[in-house]
C-alpha cells in the first residue's frame, strides 16, 4: 500500500513515517513499479504500535530495540523490553493517582475556605 493510504490508517503523517524509516524504526518497504514505496500490512501494524509506545513514554531509541526485536523474531527481547515498559507505566500510573488525589484534596481546600 502507498505511503498515504498508511498515513491515513495509522493516522502519521507522511513525513514521520519517512523518519521512522530513516531512523529504522520500520523497514525499509519495497518500491513498486513507478518507484514508489509499497509498504506491507505489517508496516501499518508497527507503526500503529511504535505510536502506542511512543504516547506511553518509551523512548525511540527502545522502540528501535523493539522493532528489531520483533522484525527478527526475537520474542525474548520483546516480552523484556515490554515488560520493562510495563514497570515504568505501572509507575507513572501511580504517580497520576497520586497527584489527581493532590489535586482533589486541593481543590477541595478552596471550596472550604
Amino acid at each position: 500500500m502507498k505511503i498515504g493510504t498508511v498515513s491515513s490508517e495509522t493516522g502519521l503523517g507522511i513525513h514521520t513515517i519517512r523518519y521512522y524509516e530513516k531512523q529504522g524504526l520500520i523497514q525499509k518497504p519495497v518500491k513498486d513499479i513507478s518507484g514508489h514505496r509499497a509498504y506491507a500490512h505489517k508496516d501499518v501494524e508497527v507503526l500503529n504500535w511504535i505510536s502506542c509506545m511512543k504516547n506511553s513514554g518509551m523512548s525511540l531509541n527502545k522502540i528501535k530495540q523493539y522493532t528489531n526485536a520483533f522484525y527478527s523474531d526475537d520474542k525474548q527481547a520483546c516480552i523484556e523490553l515490554l515488560q520493562e515498559h510495563l514497570a515504568h507505566l505501572a509507575v507513572q500510573q501511580q504517580n497520576i493517582e497520586h497527584y489527581v488525589e493532590v489535586t482533589k484534596n486541593k481543590i477541595n481546600r478552596f471550596k472550604n475556605a
